[in-house]
């Protein structure tokens, strides 16, 4: 009996170890299963991670690249501001010169407008002329650049009568009432002589307070008028003339007072 219980134990054993294997093998793989399902999910986060570091590299290099443009036009803007306000000072400060200096050339301009208009009376008649021609500094209506160009070209007139002989006719009147026609030869604009073409009229020519004035003089050569004049127009060879200045004149009035 004994003997008999003994193999049925072993049976029992036997089967209860198998069974126990049989639990553990299965145990083992379900562990195996969810393990492979781990490394496959593992490997799908890798390969996920390694597609998104790639696009976080991209993205932060391009937000890297972006901040230092901003940086830059941030120090563009900052030194542009900066320029900008120097160079508003600098505008500022050149109107406030460009205002004095316009002022000063007003009144420096309105000095010599006033100058030029009473010296107007006193010149002789064909500078006169080319002054008229030139503008009328008293138009109100002349702007400053358009004063200052007729004045320059009055100045420019004159100047260029005083360092020249000039020689002009016109008609006079004779005290007598009536006019006559001669010849003048101007010695700038301080001095003129004058002789009829028969040489029956001579004269002198002079600036004075009331103006320009004509004065027959019968006492001055009016042959040396007339030579003066030929050689000037080239009529007749460079000779000596001798003709009154105007201290003789001067003389001559002060005989009168």
């Amino acid at each position: 009996m004994r003997s008999l219980i003994k193999p049925i134990f072993a049976v029992v054993a036997l089967c209860s170890t198998m069974a126990v294997k049989a639990d553990t093998v299965s145990e083992l793989e379900q562990l195996v299963d969810k393990w492979l399902k781990i490394e496959s999910q593992t490997s799908e986060l890798n390969t996920h991670w390694l597609e998104q570091k790639s696009s976080m590299e991209q993205t932060l290099t391009l937000l890297n690249a972006e901040q230092e443009q901003l940086s830059t036009l941030n120090k563009n803007r900052e030194k542009n501001s900066s320029d900008l306000s120097k160079k508003r000072e600098q505008l500022v400060t050149q109107q406030g010169e460009l205002e004095k200096d316009q002022q000063n050339l007003n009144s420096q301009l309105k000095q010599i407008s006033q100058q030029l208009l009473s010296l107007q009376v006193q010149l002789p008649p064909p500078l006169l002329n080319s002054w008229k021609n030139a503008g009328d500094l008293a138009d109100p209506q002349l702007s400053t650049t358009d004063k200052l160009q007729t004045a320059l070209k009055m100045l420019t007139l004159l100047n260029e009568f005083q360092q020249r002989i000039s020689i002009h006719e016109m008609a006079i009147k004779h005290p007598d009432g009536q006019e006559v026609w001669v010849k003048q030869l101007y010695l700038g604009a301080a001095q003129a002589w004058f002789v009829s073409e028969d040489l029956s009229y001579v004269g002198i020519g002079f600036p004075s307070d009331l103006g320009w004035q004509w004065e027959f003089d019968n006492s001055i050569n009016a042959e040396q008028v007339a030579l003066g004049i030929a050689v000037q127009q080239k009529k007749r060879a460079a000779d000596w003339v001798t003709l009154p200045m105007l201290s003789y004149k001067n003389n001559a009035q002060q005989g009168a007072k």
